[in-house]
């Protein structure tokens, strides 16, 4: 860390006490808080609260903070990792209660499930291609819209 900023490492360590302070500094700086989404319509705002869920998994914590998520080889920075998508998956949550409470989604829902199966396929479709295509998770959207969106009345 010292040697690419160009700063010495007792510099450093004046600041932070060590590698784990460093690097809840820099998780702090890069995550941020989940924007309000303002798409139209309930499958809109589902959608972009997804992407920004995925864009953290993929810009902050990137491969190495999702290996240490799911390797759990050192608990501390495991549960360090996790608070960075907290907020983010707290934010798809929330808003699949709200749609819940609106009548836009079916009562019965358990908000945190699909939260879980809305984020795990980013990591699927991680696993089995290496990659996530832009545009995956309207796929994913869609795939789950039939079977979370309220049914019309009369049916």
């Amino acid at each position: 860390m010292a040697a690419e900023s160009g700063v010495a490492k007792t510099t450093s360590y004046r600041r932070y006490a060590d590698r784990e302070a460093v690097l809840r500094a820099a998780l702090a700086d890069a995550i941020g808080h989940p924007d309000a989404t303002v798409a139209a319509t309930p499958r809109e705002r589902a959608r972009e609260a997804l992407d920004q869920t995925w864009r953290q998994m993929t810009e902050v914590l990137g491969a190495g903070g999702l290996a240490a998520i799911i390797g759990d080889t050192d608990p501390r920075f495991t549960e360090l990792f996790r608070s960075v998508l907290h907020p983010y998956r707290q934010a798809l949550v929330d808003l699949i209660r709200a749609d819940m409470g609106a009548g836009d989604l079916r009562p019965d829902l358990h908000p945190d499930a699909v939260a879980s199966v809305l984020v795990g396929a980013y990591l699927g479709e991680l696993v089995r291609r290496g990659r996530v295509d832009p545009g995956f998770s309207e796929t994913c959207v869609d795939l789950i819209w039939a079977a979370i969106a309220a049914k019309p009345v009369g049916r």
